[in-house]
C-alpha cells in the first residue's frame, strides 16, 4: 500500500510499534544496521540436547577421554532437511573412531542426526552399545557424548546452519537461478572466450583426456572434479601465479562447453562409484581426478564430440603429438598361416596376425592411427564378426593374435572359421600344397528320410572324400571317432535336425518324430525343404505317400432369390466326402489335418480358414454345408460379401440382385434418397446422411441401430424417415417406444419439426389409451412408454406396424424383461432402435437389441454366449470380436461429435420436456387457483404493494415442478422431473460424458445429491457456502479426474470457474434472466474446450416452467434486436403478465 510521505505519524500506530522515532534515531538506526551480524552466531544448542538425552557426568568425562587420547574424530557435515512436509532443518554428523576389543584395536563409526535443539537420530557400532539406534533415551555411551563436543567445537569455528527451512531455501535457490539465469543470458551476449582445451593420451590397455583452461595461455586443469564443482558454483580459482578465472558456464566458448557437460556427465558417474563405496566401507575415498579414463559410453561420445574438428593427441612419453580426427574405417588385417613341423613331422599349421589396439565403447570398437591422424570407429559388421576375439585381453594387450591348428582340426578352422575371417582379413597362405595332404575335402551330408503309418525316421551320413560314417556315432560311447572327422560340424547338423526329429535310436542308427503327428506334418510340410538346405535328402516311396500335402480351390457363387440367400459352394482336389470329414473334425487353431489315408492339408490355407469360419457364423452343420446350395437369411448379405473381399483368393459369381444390394449398403451418402423439403434446410448434412442409411436399410429390408453421440439429433433423423413415409404415400401407422420421461418430449419434436403428422402420445389413463390403441388407423404415429407398453401389449397384437422405433434401446438390454419381451411382440415392417450406448456393461445387451431387430441374426441366446460372448469376454478371443464386428457393423451407425465437428455449431441446445400427474400434478393446479385469486382479487395498488409476496409464491410454485420436497416435507409421491433428470445423467456417463448441472434451489441440488448417492455416482457441488479454495480444487480436480457430474448453484458457480473438462449441461431449472443461465453455460462452453457441450433446459409441460421459456424467447428477441440484452426481470412483469404464466 502506498503510504503518504507527509501523513507518516498519522499512519503509524504507536500501540503496536512502540514510541516513534525521531529522525536523529533514525539516522543512528541505519548506521549500525547489520552490526549485530557480525556477532558469534550459534544454531545447535548442545547443552539442551545433553540435558534431552540425559547424558550423566560420567558418561561425560568418558567421553572427553576419548577426545583426549585422539580416539573419535569428524569426517564429514551435510545439511538438509528431515522431510519437505515438515520443512524441519537438521545436519548431519558422521564420526569415526577406535576402541580396544579383546585386547586390539577395533574402527568405532558414529552417526548424528541433528536439530536445533533435538538429536534426531544416534548411531554407534561401538561394543558398550546394546542397540545402534537412540531416539531421546537415557542410555547412551561415551563415543556419542564425546561426538556432542566435536559438534560443539566445530560450530564454534565454522558457519554450520541456521533455522532456514526447505521452502525458504527453495524460495532463495529460485529467485537466485532466476537472477543467475539472467545474468547468463546478459553475459552470453558479450563474446565468451574461456577456453576448454581437450588432449587424449594413448598407450595399449589405455585411454585418457585432460584439460588445459584459459584464454591466451593454457593452464593445466589437475582436478576435474573439483573443476565440475567450480563451473556449478560459477566460482573463481587462481590458476599459475596470478591468472584468476571464473568458472561460469556463460564464460566458456561454444565448442568449450560441451566438454564442460561431458567433465560434468563423468564426474557424476565418479561421485556415484565414491558414495556407494563409503557406503560399504565407511570410508571417504574421494580422489583427485586430474585426467578421464575413457571406456563404454564415454568413448563414444568423445568420438561424436571430436567428430571432424580433431582433438589433441600425444603418448604417455609425450615423444608424439598431433591432431586426431575420427572417421568409421575397419582395420587393415593380414593372417599369415604356415605349416606348424616338428621334427619333420607334419603337426597342423600355426596362423599369426597383428592388430592395433581395440579400445572398446558401448556396442562400438576404435583404434588409433597417429600416422594417419585418425581415429577410427570399425563398422558394425567388423565388430559383429571380429570384435569378440579381437577385444579379448591376451590378445589385445599385444596386438597379437597366434594360433596353432592341430591335424584333427584342420577342417573345422578352414570350413567352419576361415571363410567368415576372409571377409575381414586378408589370407596370406605359405606352403598350401603341405596343407592340402592333410586336408579333407569339405564334408556333404545326406539326409534318408522314411515313414511307416505312425512314425516318420531320418538317418543322417557324414561323407569325408569316400569316407562315410552316421552322425549318430556322436551319440554312441562305443564307437570309434577317425581323427579327420569335423565332430563341431556333425554335431551342428544334428542339432538342426533335432527339432524335426527329437528322438534318437543309436542301436538303428535313426532319428524319429516319437510318433508325434504334428512333427511328421512340420517335416511334411516345411522340415524337407529347410534340410534340403543342408545336403542331399533321399526320400523312400513310403514317405512320399506320408508327405503328400493336399491342396484345394474354392470357389463361392452368390444369389438373392425370394428373398433369400443362395449359396453355392464348390472345392476342387477335395472331394464332398473328404471335406465333410474336415469339417466333422475341424478344430479351432489347428494347423493341419490328416486324412485317413495319412495325406495332410494346411488348415491355415485363407481358403479353408473362410470355410471355417462361414460354417461357424452361419451356424450350419457340415452335411448342410457340403450338400450343395444353402439358403440363408438376407442379412447375412453383408456379412458374406466382407468375407469374400477379404478372401481375393476364393474365386466366386455373384447374381444382380445381390450386387445392388452390396452397391446400396457401400454407398448410402449418394443414395438417391432425398430428405422432406422442410427439413433440408434444418438437418445438418450427417444427419442426412442418418436419414439415407436408415431408408437403405428399410429398402434392403433391414432393421439398424442409430447409435449416434447424445446431442446429435436421433430424434430428428427418425422423424425425417417417419415424414418421407407419410409424404411418399406409404400407409400404415408406427409406433415410437420410449422412458416415460420422454414420451412427451418426442410430442413436441414431431410437432415442431413434422406438424403434418397425425400424433397421438398414449400417456393417460387405460380407458383413453385404449381408445387411441382402437383408432390407430387415425393417427400416422403412437408414442407410448415401455411401462405403458407392458401393460397394453394385448391390445397391440392384431395391428401390422409400418415401423417400430424404439428409443434409448438399452432400456430392452435384459432380454428376459417384460419391456423387452413387449416390444419384441409387436408386428411392424421395418425396425429401428435409438440409443448412444449400445452395450453398456455385457455384449448380451447388443444381443438383445439386435434380437428386437432381426430375430436370428445373432442365433439364440445360448448360441451367442457360446460363440461370441464367453471367447470375448473371457478369453479375449481377437478371431471372435472380429468376426462379431463384421457381422453387427453394417448395421449400426454411430457418429461421435469429434467426428462431425465441421456439421456443428459451438453449442448444442435442446429443451427436455417432462410431464407429470397425479399427486404432483394435483399440488400444482391447487397453488395455481391460489394465485389467481391472490391476483383476481386486489386492486392495481394492492398488486404492486404485494408484489415481493406475490413473488414468494411464484417461485413456491416453480418449486413445486422441481420436485415437491421443496416445499412439503412430508411428500410421498413422484418427482416427475428428478425422475427423467437422472435418466439423462445416467445416458450421458454412459456415453462418456461430463456434466455441470445448475440449479438456482441449493435445497434441490441437495435432493439431487442423495440421488446421485443412491446410485453410487461420483460428484462435486458447489453453492454458495463454498470457499474460494475449496472452489479452485474441486474445479482443478473435475477437468483432470474421471468425476463424471458437477452440481453447481446458478448464482454461486455461475460466473469464475472453468469447468471445460465437461461437455453436458443440464439447467435443472429455468431462470428468469436468460443472460444468467447463459453465463452458468459459459463455464464449460468457453475458451479451452476442445469438444461440442450440449445443453439440456429440463422443463416441466404444462406447467409455468414452458411460460418461462417463451417469455425469455419473446423477450430476447425484442432486446437482440435493440441492444443485444437478454434479461427478463421479475420486477418488471406486469399484473397481466404474471396472469399469463398462470393462465396454463
Amino acid at each position: 500500500m502506498k503510504k503518504d510521505a507527509s501523513k507518516s505519524d498519522e499512519i503509524i500506530d504507536e500501540t503496536l510499534y512502540g514510541e516513534v522515532l525521531s529522525k536523529q534515531e533514525v539516522e543512528e538506526s541505519e548506521s549500525s544496521q547489520g552490526i549485530r551480524a557480525q556477532e558469534p552466531y550459534r544454531y545447535f544448542k548442545i547443552d539442551k540436547m545433553k540435558a534431552a538425552l540425559k547424558i550423566t557426568a560420567k558418561t561425560q568425562r568418558e567421553g572427553r577421554n576419548i577426545l583426549d587420547h585422539g580416539n573419535l574424530a569428524m569426517t564429514s557435515v551435510s545439511r538438509g532437511y528431515l522431510d519437505n512436509i515438515s520443512n524441519t532443518p537438521v545436519c548431519s554428523f558422521q564420526f569415526r573412531g577406535k576402541e580396544k576389543r579383546y585386547g586390539s584395536p577395533s574402527p568405532v563409526h558414529v552417526r548424528l542426526l541433528l536439530g536445533r535443539s533435538l538429536v534426531q537420530s544416534a548411531q554407534c557400532d561401538c561394543y558398550t552399545c546394546s542397540t545402534k539406534y537412540y531416539w531421546s533415551e537415557e542410555k547412551n555411551c561415551p563415543f556419542i557424548s564425546a561426538a556432542l563436543e566435536l559438534v560443539a567445537d566445530y560450530q564454534n569455528q565454522n558457519d554450520v546452519m541456521d533455522a532456514t527451512n526447505f521452502a525458504g531455501m527453495q524460495v532463495i535457490n529460485s529467485f537466485a537461478g532466476r537472477k543467475r539465469s539472467q545474468i547468463i543470458t546478459e553475459s552470453r551476449q558479450q563474446e565468451c572466450s574461456l577456453i576448454l582445451e581437450p588432449r587424449l593420451v594413448c598407450k595399449e590397455g589405455y585411454i585418457s583426456l585432460s584439460f588445459k583452461i584459459g584464454e591466451s595461455k593454457l593452464f593445466v586443469v589437475k582436478d576435474l572434479v573439483h573443476f565440475a564443482d567450480l563451473v556449478q558454483k560459477s566460482e573463481t580459482e587462481v590458476y599459475g601465479s596470478n591468472t584468476t578465472i571464473n568458472h561460469g558456464i556463460q564464460n566458456f566458448t561454444k565448442d568449450s562447453r560441451k566438454w564442460v557437460e561431458f567433465i560434468q556427465d563423468c564426474v557424476a558417474e565418479e561421485n556415484r562409484l565414491f558414495r556407494s563405496i563409503a557406503e560399504i566401507t565407511w570410508r571417504n575415498v574421494k580422489k583427485r581426478v586430474s585426467a578421464l579414463d575413457l571406456y563404454g559410453w564415454r568413448i563414444d561420445r568423445l568420438y561424436e564430440l571430436v567428430g571432424s574438428a580433431g582433438i589433441h593427441f600425444e603418448d604417455r612419453d609425450r615423444k608424439k603429438k598431433c591432431v586426431l580426427k575420427c572417421e568409421v574405417r575397419d582395420p587393415k588385417l593380414v593372417m599369415t598361416i604356415r605349416p606348424l613341423m616338428e621334427d619333420g613331422e607334419f603337426q597342423g599349421i600355426q596362423a599369426l596376425m597383428h592388430f592395433p589396439y581395440m579400445y572398446i565403447g558401448s556396442g562400438k570398437m576404435y583404434y588409433v592411427d597417429t600416422d594417419a591422424g585418425k581415429m577410427f570407429r570399425v563398422t558394425d559388421v567388423f565388430y559383429e564378426h571380429m570384435g569378440a576375439l579381437l577385444s579379448k585381453e591376451e590378445y589385445n594387450t599385444y596386438g597379437e593374435l597366434r594360433i596353432d591348428i592341430g591335424r584333427s582340426s584342420l577342417a573345422d578352422f578352414y570350413y567352419g572359421v576361415l571363410p567368415e575371417l576372409s571377409e575381414h582379413v586378408e589370407i596370406i597362405e605359405h606352403e598350401p600344397e603341405v596343407v592340402d595332404q592333410y586336408l579333407l575335402p569339405e564334408t556333404r551330408f545326406s539326409f534318408y528320410l522314411d515313414a511307416d503309418d505312425h512314425d516318420a525316421d531320418c538317418r543322417v551320413i557324414a561323407e569325408y572324400g569316400d569316407k562315410k560314417h552316421s552322425c549318430l556315432d556322436l551319440y554312441n560311447p562305443q564307437a570309434k571317432l577317425e581323427s579327420y572327422r569335423v565332430v563341431l560340424k556333425e554335431r551342428e547338423i544334428l542339432c538342426a535336425l533335432e527339432q524335426y526329429f527329437p528322438v534318437v535310436h543309436v542301436e538303428t542308427d535313426r532319428l524319429t518324430c516319437g510318433g508325434d503327428e504334428e512333427r511328421i506334418y512340420d517335416v511334411v510340410s516345411s522340415g524337407v525343404e529347410e534340410i534340403a538346405k543342408l545336403g542331399n535328402v533321399y526320400c523312400t516311396n513310403r514317405f512320399k505317400n506320408v508327405g503328400k500335402t493336399k491342396k484345394t480351390t474354392v470357389s463361392v457363387g452368390v444369389s438373392v432369390s425370394g428373398g433369400m440367400l443362395e449359396l453355392d459352394l464348390l472345392t476342387q482336389d477335395v472331394s464332398q466326402e473328404e471335406l465333410l470329414e474336415l469339417l466333422k473334425n475341424y478344430k479351432k487353431h489347428s494347423r493341419y489335418y490328416r486324412f485317413k489315408s495319412g495325406e495332410f492339408i494346411d488348415l491355415e490355407d485363407s481358403s479353408l480358414q473362410m470355410l471355417f469360419e462361414m460354417m461357424e457364423t452361419m451356424h450350419m452343420s457340415p452335411k448342410e454345408f457340403v450338400r450343395g446350395k444353402m439358403h440363408l437369411p438376407l442379412y447375412r448379405t453383408l456379412y458374406l460379401d466382407k468375407m469374400l473381399e477379404e478372401h481375393s483368393e476364393v474365386y466366386n459369381t455373384r447374381d444382380q440382385k445381390y450386387k445392388s444390394i452390396i452397391k446400396n449398403m457401400k454407398s448410402v451418402a449418394e443414395a438417391e434418397y432425398d430428405v422432406p423439403a422442410s427439413l433440408d434446410k434444418i438437418m445438418r448434412n450427417y444427419q442426412k446422411n442418418g436419414f439415407r442409411w436408415m431408408k437403405t436399410l428399410e429398402n434392403c429390408g433391414f432393421g439398424g441401430i442409430l447409435a449416434d453421440d447424445m446431442g446429435l439429433g436421433k430424434t430428428l433423423q427418425t422423424i425425417s424417415v417417419l415424414l418421407d413415409a407419410k409424404q411418399s404415400g406409404k400407409e400404415g401407422t408406427s409406433l415410437i417406444v420410449a422412458p416415460a420421461s420422454l414420451v412427451y418430449n418426442w410430442g413436441e419434436e414431431l410437432e415442431k419439426f413434422a406438424p403434418q403428422l397425425r400424433v397421438r402420445l398414449l400417456a393417460g389413463k387405460a380407458e383413453e389409451r385404449a381408445q387411441m390403441i382402437a383408432q390407430y388407423e387415425n393417427a400416422d404415429v403412437l408414442v407410448t412408454s415401455y411401462d405403458i407398453l407392458k401393460r397394453d401389449i394385448d391390445q397391440y397384437e392384431s395391428i401390422p406396424f409400418l415401423y417400430e422405433i424404439i428409443d434409448e434401446a438399452q432400456y430392452i438390454k435384459n432380454q428376459t424383461t417384460a419391456a423387452s419381451k413387449a416390444v419384441k411382440l409387436i408386428n411392424s415392417k421395418v425396425r429401428f432402435a435409438l440409443t448412444g450406448t449400445p452395450i453398456e456393461n455385457r455384449l448380451s445387451e447388443l444381443w438383445s437389441i439386435f434380437d428386437y431387430l432381426m430375430p436370428g441374426f445373432l442365433y439364440t441366446y445360448d448360441s451367442f454366449r457360446k460363440d461370441f460372448e464367453t471367447p470375448i469376454v473371457k478369453h479375449e478371443d481377437e478371431d471372435a470380436m472380429k468376426r462379431l464386428q463384421k457381422m453387427v457393423k453394417p448395421f449400426i451407425m454411430r457418429r461421435l461429435k469429434k467426428d462431425v465437428l465441421k456439421d456443428l455449431p459451438d453449442k448444442l441446445e435442446e429443451n427436455r420436456i417432462v410431464r407429470f400427474d397425479g399427486e404432483q400434478r394435483k399440488l400444482y393446479d391447487a397453488q395455481v387457483v391460489h394465485m389467481k385469486n391472490e391476483l383476481a382479487g386486489g386492486s392495481e395498488e394492492d398488486f404492486k404493494r404485494d408484489r415481493l409476496r406475490i413473488l414468494a409464491e411464484l417461485t413456491r410454485l416453480r418449486q413445486i415442478c422441481c420436485d415437491p420436497h421443496l416445499c412439503y416435507e412430508n411428500y410421498k409421491g413422484e418427482s416427475a422431473k428428478l425422475e427423467s433428470c437422472m435418466e439423462l445423467i445416467e445416458s450421458a456417463i454412459s456415453g462418456g460424458h461430463k456434466i455441470l448441472l445448475f440449479s438456482q434451489f441449493t435445497s434441490m441440488l441437495a435432493i439431487i445429491e442423495e440421488a446421485l448417492k443412491e446410485r453410487k455416482t461420483a460428484y462435486y457441488k458447489i453453492t454458495g457456502e463454498t470457499s474460494k479454495q475449496e472452489r479452485l480444487a474441486m474445479v482443478k480436480q473435475f477437468n483432470e479426474d474421471d468425476t463424471p457430474v458437477f452440481l453447481i448453484s446458478l448464482k454461486a458457480g455461475g460466473v469464475g470457474l472453468n469447468l471445460t473438462g465437461a461437455d453436458v449441461v443440464i439447467h435443472y431449472d429455468p431462470w428468469w434472466n436468460v443472460a444468467v443461465q447463459n453465463q452458468a453455460t459459459d463455464r464449460a462452453h468457453r475458451i479451452g474446450q476442445t469438444k461440442k457441450v450440449t445443453v439440456y433446459k429440463m422443463i416441466v409441460k404444462g406447467t409455468i416452467e414452458e411460460k418461462i421459456v417463451k417469455l425469455q424467447e419473446s423477450k430476447k428477441d425484442l432486446a437482440d434486436n435493440i441492444i443485444n440484452g437478454e434479461n427478463v426481470g421479475l420486477g418488471s412483469l406486469s399484473r397481466e403478465e404474471l396472469m399469463d404464466l398462470l393462465g396454463v
